[in-house]
Parts: structure tokens; C-alpha cells; sequence
């Protein structure tokens, strides 16, 4: 199994020539054990070890006391990575190019092959490539640390957190939505009607449907929609510009509601039945106060917009749960 751990360091031998050895030596604390045996001491000696448990190490395997400070391993790897590129000509923009695209992908698909959602990865390397007054060289330092911490931890929800946070209060930035301008077509509108059906959220891009079809959840709690949405049920295929927690949809006595989250960007509702939007939440930039928006009800055939780059075509679909007795 191809997993985030294995990804990181066959990437790292392949693209900065350091050897599974070296990375795991500047990657694992001294002070880790497993079994009462420091596993960076036993993983310089024994290669068996060092492939079998490190290298292919599965997702949570090791937790982060087990690592090195990530910020400075990171920079270490960064700083081999970047020299080895300056022997063949090469720089920044191919370091750069590579942990955000091919990379990247790679990434992806190992989150992907241990069954969890890769999407929180991705939206977390857009919006570092989106944010606004960063350098190339500290999108570069991020998304590449994005990368070790994910390849380490096999968890992007919490590698997410480890790289936000640091971004924050290290670097004095923000891993934040890109804000987008609205038109004029945001006005308020008649509810759509009640129906007692499950719903299932499609995205839309440029006008066609991109499956799958993402159930809304029939727990008490919903859905969420955002960006870094990591709860059951939470829906993260989403552009840049939609936030981390963008809006919550949820069934209460058979009417299905949608409520903004404080998003950046806003979210509309369009009816499906007469074509005429309503305001969910505004946009920040014309919110006039922090006041928690009123629910909004959704049904078949409306069109969900996040912000400006994410539509989504509420569906009927069958209840799971009616199946899954039969």
C-alpha cells in the first residue's frame, strides 16, 4: 500500500537525492521509543526496521512527539532539497512547481489509498498558493512543509492545523480564503418549499456536473461545507475562495436549511422552481455585523453558490439508510 509515509521519503530520494537513512535521522526525535527501544536509534542500525516501520510506517503509526520540531526538519530537508537542485541549474521555481503539482498529487493519492480525504490537502495547498502577500519562497517553504508533515503523521486534517498554526504565529500570516467580488445579483428571495427527502449535493463546474454525489448527512448535527471541513458527514470539494467551515446544512422535521458560518465569501441559494436568489450570508466585506444569519431552506433542484468559484446542484436521493435494511 502506497501510503503518505512512504510517499515522503520515496519523493525525497527520488527528487532531493537524500537517502531513506538520512530523512528518517533529521525526521524522528531521540527521544521517541516504541516498546522501550528509541526508534531513531534502532531505525540507523537495522534496515529492516527502518523500511518496514519507518519508511512504510502506516497512518498514525507515530504521533508528533515521535518527530523532530516539523518547522526546523522541514527547512532542513528543504535546504538539501534546494541544493541539489542548484547543481543542476535548477532553483526555487522547479522546487516550487514540484510539492505543489506532481508532488502534490502524489500526496493525494496516498491520503486517497488509506481512505481518507485528500481534499483537505489539496484546498490547504491552494490556498497557500492563493494567499495574497507571501513570497514564492514562503509558499514554497509551506507547501513543502505541508508535505513532510502529511508524509509523517498520515493525518492531513491535524497536518493541516500543524502548518496553519505555524504559519500564524512564526511567520505572522494566514492561510486564509481568497476573498472574491460579488455582482449584483445577490438580493433576497421567497424560501423554497418544504420536503421531507434526502439530498445529495454535485458540484458544478463550468456549467457541467463533476461527480460524485456527496449525501447530506441525516444526523442532527449535518453537514458541513468548507474548505478544512473534517467532521462525519462534511463536504470539502470546494474552490479557493470558500472558507474553512463555509456553511452547515442539516434536516430538522423534514425540511432541509442551509446557514452560513462566518464565511469570507457569502454563499446564494438559487431556486431551482423560480430561478430567484437568496442571500444565505453575505460576503464579510458587506456584513454589517457579526450576528449569526437566519437559516435558509433548501430543497431539490435549488443551486448552491459558495463564494464565487463553487457551485453545487442539490439533488433527491434515495435514503441510504432505507437500503441498507432491504
Amino acid at each position: 500500500m502506497e501510503t503518505p509515509s512512504h510517499t515522503l521519503f520515496a519523493d525525497l530520494k527520488a527528487f532531493g537525492h537524500i537517502s531513506n537513512h538520512d530523512a528518517a535521522m533529521i525526521l524522528l526525535s531521540p527521544e521517541a521509543c516504541s516498546n522501550g527501544i528509541p526508534i531513531r536509534s534502532r531505525a540507523s542500525t537495522d534496515r529492516t526496521f527502518l523500511s518496514r516501520e519507518i519508511v512504510h510506517a502506516l497512518p498514525g503509526r507515530y504521533g508528533i512527539a515521535s518527530f523532530n520540531s516539523f518547522p526546523r526538519t522541514a527547512q532542513q530537508l528543504e535546504t538539501l532539497v534546494l541544493s541539489r537542485l542548484k547543481d543542476e541549474g535548477k532553483g526555487l521555481e522547479e522546487f516550487s512547481s514540484h510539492y505543489r503539482e506532481a508532488a502534490g498529487r502524489s500526496m493525494c493519492a496516498a491520503i486517497s489509498g488509506i481512505g481518507q480525504d485528500s481534499n483537505l490537502y489539496r484546498n490547504a495547498l491552494d490556498r497557500i498558493q492563493a494567499s495574497e502577500g507571501l513570497s514564492d519562497a514562503t509558499k514554497a517553504h509551506l507547501a513543502f512543509m505541508l508535505f513532510v508533515v502529511t508524509g509523517c503523521l498520515g493525518i492531513p486534517s491535524l497536518s493541516v492545523e500543524i502548518v496553519s498554526d505555524y504559519a500564524e504565529q512564526s511567520l505572522s500570516c494566514r492561510i486564509s480564503t481568497v476573498e472574491t467580488q460579488i455582482g449584483s445579483g445577490y438580493a433576497h428571495a421567497v424560501a423554497a418549499s418544504q420536503h421531507d427527502v434526502c439530498l445529495g449535493l454535485l458540484r458544478i463546474v463550468d456549467g457541467e456536473a463533476r461527480p460524485p454525489i456527496h449525501p447530506l448527512s441525516l444526523e442532527p448535527e449535518g453537514s458541513i461545507i468548507g474548505a478544512l471541513a473534517a467532521g462525519p458527514g462534511s463536504i470539502t470539494d470546494v474552490g479557493n475562495d470558500v472558507s474553512r467551515q463555509h456553511a452547515r446544512i442539516w434536516r430538522e422535521d423534514g425540511t432541509w436549511w442551509v446557514q452560513g458560518l462566518g464565511s469570507t465569501n457569502g454563499t446564494m441559494l438559487i431556486s431551482g422552481d423560480t430561478h430567484e436568489p437568496t442571500i444565505v450570508e453575505l460576503p464579510r466585506s458587506k456584513r454589517t455585523s457579526d450576528e449569526t444569519p437566519a437559516p435558509v431552506k433548501i430543497a431539490n433542484s435549488d443551486l448552491l453558490r459558495l463564494g464565487s468559484t463553487t457551485d453545487f446542484l442539490v439533488m433527491r436521493i434515495a435514503d441510504s439508510r432505507k437500503q441498507e435494511k432491504r
